[in-house]
């Protein structure tokens, strides 16, 4: 219930997190040179209950969050055959020794070590917000002070903004874990670049994770080889379009005879990103990832068929 209520609130939906945009780069028939396009959604809902709860409620929200970290620490605790504990001294103790977390965070020692210092920084600040009261909130975000025995600490600001990236990363983890949601190389970047983003609030070093950026480019060509698109330029493009973001792209080939669209293959960046300067050369079945021809083709994209 805890999840359902933050995923009301942020509208926390693994579709809205990773939106699907019409395709972002084009080569237009007999070009080299890409035309690049930016896409933009605009939402506009009256009476939303939402901002005026976010003002009001970012103590919930972070009491929520921080209790969905301990749930999860719990559950690992309990599939180790550890002793319960309502005491989060113990459990603190408890979480520098070695136990197996669930597959998905096992595998990835960067994260089990932020959760654990999510776990470690917020649990007195909660603390302070339950019990103690030496906090404020305002605009969406909270300022608040550890006040463990008695023993007022430095204050920590946590923005609305800052709030939303905790509760979507959080969110996140556990329906990566529960397989809820399926993570893939995009995802995974976006998460480590959001961990960077709050390290304040887990106190480890940088990811180094530079902002991700994902997009689908568009090719059209004559002939009926779509390896043959220049997958060197489109990267070469790319990277010095997008040089300050961690860049992946899909390709879209679409195949042109006398003057129309008749096939269509799309290649994941899964495969084109792996493929080398002589992709065409490699051993791809192209049926596999012949995929429908899109209804968005413009004419002056076609206009310079031999």
């Amino acid at each position: 219930m805890i999840a359902l209520l933050l995923e009301a609130v942020y509208a926390i939906v693994q579709q809205e997190l990773f939106q699907s945009w019409p395709d972002g780069v084009i080569y237009p028939l007999g070009k080299s040179k890409a035309q690049f396009f930016v896409h933009a959604r605009m939402n506009i809902i009256l009476g939303d209950w939402r901002p005026g709860f976010l003002n009001a409620g970012a103590p919930l929200v972070f009491v929520s969050t921080f209790k969905l970290i301990d749930m999860l620490i719990e559950w690992v605790f309990e599939e180790n055959k550890v002793t319960s504990t309502f005491r989060f001294d113990q459990k603190l103790k408890e979480l520098k020794r070695s136990h197996v977390f669930p597959p998905f965070i096992e595998s990835r020692i960067w994260l089990r070590e932020r959760l654990a210092g999510f776990y470690s920084t917020l649990e007195p600040l909660r603390g302070t917000i339950i019990h103690d009261k030496h906090f404020t909130a305002t605009d969406g975000g909270i300022r608040v002070a550890s006040s463990k025995k008695g023993t007022i600490g430095p204050l920590v600001e946590i923005s609305a903004y800052n709030l939303r990236k905790l509760a979507v990363a959080i969110v996140s983890i556990l329906r990566y874990v529960d397989g809820t949601w399926r993570i893939d190389d995009f995802q995974e970047k976006a998460l480590r670049y959001n961990l960077d983003e709050l390290a304040a609030l887990h106190g480890l070093p940088s990811l180094n994770q530079r902002p991700p950026f994902h997009t689908c480019v568009r090719v059209y060509l004559t002939g009926s080889d779509p390896l043959l698109a220049d997958l060197m330029l489109m990267r070469s493009d790319l990277a010095a379009k997008y040089a300050d973001q961690d860049l992946s792209f899909d390709l879209r080939v679409l195949i042109v005879k006398k003057g129309e669209v008749v096939d269509a293959y799309l290649f994941p960046w899964s495969v084109c990103g792996s493929q080398g300067t002589e992709w065409w050369s490699r051993i791809i079945n192209i049926h596999e990832y012949k995929t429908a021809i899109p209804e968005d083709i413009q004419r002056e994209h076609l206009r310079n068929l031999g």
